[in-house]
């Protein structure tokens, strides 16, 4: 797990890790990736939030989720250029210790927040289909508040994850002792449970409940499709983005901490690792996508911001891409 987190000052009673890391080539990949994921997700998130707050009146089920998605993923974005820049000067922290633990934070709390409403979002979609008019607004808002308080809650010991000096040097997501690694371990089968397979299992549950309603209901072609695009679309955020994390993570902690002296294997995890960490933070390029297929108003902004001045009208250009994404929704099915 070599960009997370933790730690504290050197104490002379803790033991280093018997292995030195060997990961300087990971600085020209999350400083390439973190720059494309700023400026993407700063732009697409950002308008999502614009689009969502605006259209109260047509808030619904899936919007309020979305809403509180995107504003999830801005909050990781907002502080990456600290990354970035941390990266571009050869993993030199510049910011001072408590940028570093709101840094370090603000990632676990983004991605566990995203997790947790992408839950949301498919318990909410299969209710409101199989039950409709029994979800209210303001139980929606009241869920929502629920999992901030909720990932606040169970992220906020990475705020006591500072920095820690190794040869004279100020790191910050790097942890050296065996001892701060242990601890990580504990936390991680927290996470591991209650963060990820939890809500993993409660939105593919979901979800199968909701195919298998769809399939024996006589629906628009047009709902049913839209229905299977936000069944594709989460699942492919999750299978993607936090699974491969949350398994090499795990296996990365174990070796850490019980085969520490398996330099070989630890040089392989720490390449595997930057994999599947980039692979996590897309995850905030990939939910605008959920924005575009189910966002009320989302579609219409991104055809606002592509379409030339001399193009056909909006309303056209809407229908000829829902009918687009409809084609690729069904060859995803065949």
């Amino acid at each position: 797990m070599a960009d997370n987190m933790d730690t504290q000052n050197d104490d002379h009673n803790n033991t280093s890790h018997p292995c030195p890391p060997e990961d300087e080539f990971k600085h020209l990949v999350y400083t390439s990736v973190y720059i494309i994921v700023f400026f993407a997700g700063l732009l697409f998130n950002g308008a999502a939030i614009y689009v969502f707050y605006r259209m109260k009146k047509k808030k619904g089920t899936s919007t309020i989720c979305l809403l509180n998605l995107a504003i999830a993923d801005l909050l990781f974005i907002i502080f990456l250029p600290f990354r970035i820049i941390y990266y571009l000067k050869g993993a030199v922290w510049i910011f001072g210790d408590i940028l570093c633990r709101v840094a370090t934070f603000s990632f676990y709390f983004s991605m566990y927040s995203s997790i947790f409403f992408l839950a949301c979002l498919s318990v909410f979609r299969y209710i409101s289909v199989a039950y409709p008019g029994t979800l209210k607004k303001k139980k929606i808002s009241i869920t929502c508040a629920c999992v901030w308080i909720f990932t606040f809650a169970s992220t906020s010991p990475f705020l006591l994850s500072g920095t820690v000096n190794r040869d004279g040097i100020t790191k910050c997501f790097e942890p050296m002792l065996i001892q701060v690694w242990e601890r990580i371990m504990q936390m991680n089968y927290y996470a591991l449970i209650v963060g990820f397979i939890l809500p993993m299992l409660i939105i593919v549950t979901s979800n199968v409940l909701l195919i298998k309603y769809i399939m024996h209901l006589p629906m628009e072609k047009r709902s049913i499709r839209k229905q299977v695009i936000m069944i594709v679309l989460v699942l492919l955020v999750c299978c993607l983005c936090f699974l491969p994390y949350h398994v090499q993570r795990t296996v990365h902690l174990y070796y850490l901490v019980h085969h520490p002296d398996i330099c070989s294997l630890h040089k392989v995890l720490q390449k595997t690792v930057v994999a599947t960490l980039c692979l996590a933070v897309l995850n905030t390029c990939l939910d605008p996508l959920l924005y575009l297929f189910i966002g009320h108003g989302y579609k219409s902004w991104l055809l606002t911001l592509c379409r030339p001045k001399n193009s056909p009208n909006i309303r056209q250009l809407s229908t000829d891409s829902s009918e687009f994404c409809s084609e690729i929704a069904m060859e995803l099915l065949n």
